[in-house]
């Protein structure tokens, strides 16, 4: 009898320990379900990004087409290059229409920005800041943040909502919606 009862102790003991394994797996298989929406750049490293690179952009690059080129995606570089230059006077540039014709489909003409800068609307500028910072949203492939980017000589500020993505293992600006 004792045999018995020593067994079903045994028997008692290993299945609550199997039940303990079960559990705890069950607890890590839904934390990393909850974060398979998350974009790997997070809102930290990604406000950092745009933080340390748009200042450097204006206050130390002044503004290089180069160094735009670099903190962009391709696509985004000759859509905004686009943007830019529309209604100018020069064989390259497009009309309104004729741009709202080639980027419709990817880009939000009425928030890019036509005929103003990379980032910012003013020609001129003293010293850029990024203000503020904030996750807007984020799923695996892109981060949007709101962007407040500030210049404090000119008391000007450009509300931003920039999507960050990653390309090549790099940070790089895919779009930028601009509101001022």
């Amino acid at each position: 009898m004792k045999r018995y009862i020593l067994i079903a102790l045994l028997f008692g003991t290993i299945s609550c320990q199997n039940k303990s394994a079960q559990n705890s797996t069950a607890q890590v298989d839904s934390i990393s379900n909850q974060d398979f929406d998350k974009n790997p750049i997070g809102e930290a490293a990604g406000c950092k990004w745009i933080k340390e690179n748009v200042e450097q952009f204006f206050n130390n690059e002044n503004g290089s087409n180069n160094k735009m080129q670099a903190l962009t995606t391709p696509e985004y570089y000759e859509f905004k290059m686009d943007a830019i230059n529309t209604g100018l006077s020069m064989d390259s540039s497009l009309t309104e229409f004729e741009l709202n014709q080639k980027w419709k489909s990817k880009f939000d003409v009425a928030t890019a920005g036509v005929g103003s800068g990379f980032l910012i609307s003013g020609q001129d500028w003293k010293k850029i800041e990024v203000s503020s910072c904030e996750l807007l949203d984020e799923n695996a492939e892109q981060i949007n943040l709101k962007v407040l980017i500030s210049d404090c000589e000119f008391q000007t500020d450009y509300h931003r909502d920039i999507k960050l993505i990653l390309q090549n293992n790099q940070i790089k600006i895919a779009d930028i919606k601009e509101y001022d």
